[in-house]
């Protein structure tokens, strides 16, 4: 296997503001987009060859992949003119996919696992598809998989289909949207129709004994809100640390000018050409981008800052999501509660001395190019 499909045709609208102006599989994941740290991912594994489902934003990702010789790979890019739907996206493929097995993946999932153990595993089962599986606390909002002891799928239930009266609601694999598929698959796909592999495809091959399930360990988190994007940004950012085995848990670039009276709390990530003003408190969990200035005197925790950010002086700063561009004047608050967090679009200003501090019950959000003049409560 040398080729993989990644999905990237969604519109992101429950991470708005944040995907306002970037497509939701370029948002960051340890400084990267998370689209690119599967890329990097399949790439260890032995792909070459990775094709993109796009459709809104598209430009966006050419832009910034380009062909792929950046990172090593040859890119194909199909762009849907109207939405297809999963299996109908799988279709626009076929000619860069018919002549052997190849992953497919949404592109809006945090994971870092072994994609090699997954293929010998399906090497093993010699059936058309292969989903990776993954236990959750509440497997209605997912697709299930109801098996038998060898983890042949019998059922594929959509979360619409599922009962959890009927069986259970606990200890049952759900789809992680991960995929190996054999080229067979295409004969079970009509063109130019809006389909979907999970409510179409995969029920009917699941009736036929032609799919499989592997449970994947480590992170896997879905990205859809942007508390789980700041969490999954935690998670990853520690399971690298854990890899590492690093002594101090923080992952700091050489270049980054560092005053000696600031206080890290680990873990945190900065990336290249960042700038630390004296007397910072920064950490734990935070992970900042590159080019990124922070004054005096700030305390930022449990926070995502993306690139080209300016925060000035005595800045306070706390389950928040501050994007590309934007400025942070003077004696700011940034205060997030629990899952609603203050959420800063790109090429934002929070004007000297606001206060932005969100309810138990609303999100905080700023849109892109917005100035904030008066407080948000």
């Amino acid at each position: 296997m040398t080729k993989a499909l990644i999905l990237s045709g969604g519109w992101g609208t429950r991470l708005r503001p944040l995907t306002c102006t970037i497509p939701k599989t370029l948002v960051p994941v340890g400084n990267r987009p998370v689209i690119e740290r599967l890329m990097l991912l399949l790439k260890e594994a032995g792909v070459k060859e990775i094709v993109l489902a796009v459709s809104v934003m598209s430009e966006y990702l050419n832009n910034y992949f380009g062909n792929g010789e950046k990172l090593g790979l040859n890119l194909h890019y199909t762009n849907e003119k109207t939405p297809m739907g999963t299996a109908g996206a799988l279709k626009l493929a076929e000619k860069y996919l018919k002549d052997d097995n190849f992953f497919m993946i949404n592109g809006d999932i945090i994971i870092n696992f072994d994609f090699k153990k997954m293929l010998e595993s399906h090497k093993r089962d010699e059936e058309i598809g292969l989903i990776a599986s993954r236990i959750v606390e509440d497997p209605s909002r997912y697709g299930v998989l109801i098996s038998d002891k060898n983890k042949k799928i019998e059922k594929f239930l959509e979360k619409e289909n599922f009962n959890p009266s009927i069986y259970g609601n606990s200890d049952m694999p759900v789809n992680a949207g991960i995929y190996i598929l054999e080229p067979q698959i295409f004969h079970y796909i009509q063109a130019n129709k809006k389909l979907s592999l999970e409510r179409d495809i995969f029920p009917l091959l699941a009736s036929e004994g032609k799919l499989f399930h592997y449970p994947i360990k480590g992170i896997w988190k879905d990205i859809g809100l942007p508390f789980q994007l700041l969490e999954g940004n935690i998670l990853y950012m520690n399971d690298v640390i854990k890899k590492l085995n690093l002594e101090e848990k923080n992952i700091i670039d050489n270049t980054v000018q560092l005053d000696p009276s600031g206080k890290i709390n680990s873990p945190i990530m900065i990336a290249k050409n960042v700038k630390l003003g004296k007397d910072n408190i920064i950490g734990p969990n935070v992970i900042i981008g590159e080019n990124v200035e922070i004054g005096n005197k700030c305390i930022i925790r449990d926070s995502l800052i993306y690139n080209n950010v300016l925060i000035s002086d005595n800045a306070q700063i706390s389950k928040t999501i501050i994007a590309d561009h934007s400025i942070i004047h003077h004696n700011a608050t940034l205060q997030g509660n629990k899952e609603n967090l203050v959420i800063i679009s790109s090429y934002v200003q929070i004007n000297k001395n606001i206060k932005l501090i969100s309810s138990p019950n609303r999100a905080i959000s700023v849109c892109h190019n917005e100035i904030v003049k008066t407080d948000r409560t």
